[in-house]
């Protein structure tokens, strides 16, 4: 398997949106996860309350963060907009907005989190890894599960359990999920599976409105 890259932190944290709301729940989350770092199980049980009444709000996210993406690196014009990322890249959170008969690819996320579904409707496939994981570019998936999602719907990941997955918009309107995750997922390299062919490779899906640290000057060129 391909090594993980691991990035320098970043010089403070970084807010993509004003939102009072954002803000208290950022706290929280901080605050829960540096209580229970040895027990992650916990923490995902402990923040899921605070998680479901953000997700009840919904004047917090602006429009712009629940747009589309063309030039999306995950394909099917999905757009993943940074809102939160902690300095030292230990937390992020993030919109992924699926437009209506899109699908990901079957990805994992290499990180404890939470993801709820905040606008539209989704299909969720859950896979699970039944190779050893040693041959490089062969990976053999079975599905566990399948999840028809609803708006304030909320599932854990926390890996290897649950963290590989494919997730498909079922609505006429695009679908908006938001993301907790216990690393910069839009910027750690990752892995994309390919069910059909048995391989995997190594990703880095980005995020549509903020650049990783090696894509820095290429996206100060383009902005």
């Amino acid at each position: 398997m391909t090594n993980h890259t691991i990035l320098e932190p970043l010089p403070e944290d970084q807010w993509f949106i004003e939102s009072e709301e954002l803000r208290s729940f950022v706290a929280t989350v901080r605050e829960i996860s540096a209580n229970t770092v040895d027990d992650r199980t916990q923490t995902l049980a402990r923040l899921e309350p605070y998680f479901q009444e953000l997700l009840a709000q919904q004047q917090w996210l602006p429009e712009k963060f629940a747009q589309v993406n063309p030039k999306s690196r995950m394909g099917g014009g999905i757009g993943q907009w940074l809102l939160y990322r902690a300095k030292d890249r230990s937390l992020s959170i993030f919109s992924l907005v699926i437009p209506p008969d899109s699908t990901t690819p079957v990805h994992d996320h290499l990180a404890w989190g939470l993801i709820g579904l905040y606008k539209g409707n989704q299909e969720e496939t859950v896979y699970r890894r039944v190779d050893s994981g040693d041959a490089e570019g062969h990976a053999q998936l079975q599905v566990t599960e399948v999840r028809w999602l609803q708006p304030g719907d909320i599932y854990r990941l926390l890996p290897p359990d649950g963290d590989i997955h494919a997730v498909k918009t079922t609505s006429q309107s695009v679908s908006v999920s938001i993301h907790i995750l216990g690393n910069d997922t839009g910027c750690v390299l990752r892995h994309q599976f390919i069910p059909e062919s048995h391989s995997v490779k190594s990703f880095r899906s980005g995020y549509s409105n903020a650049p990783c640290k090696e894509e820095e000057k290429e996206y100060v060129q383009l902005h």
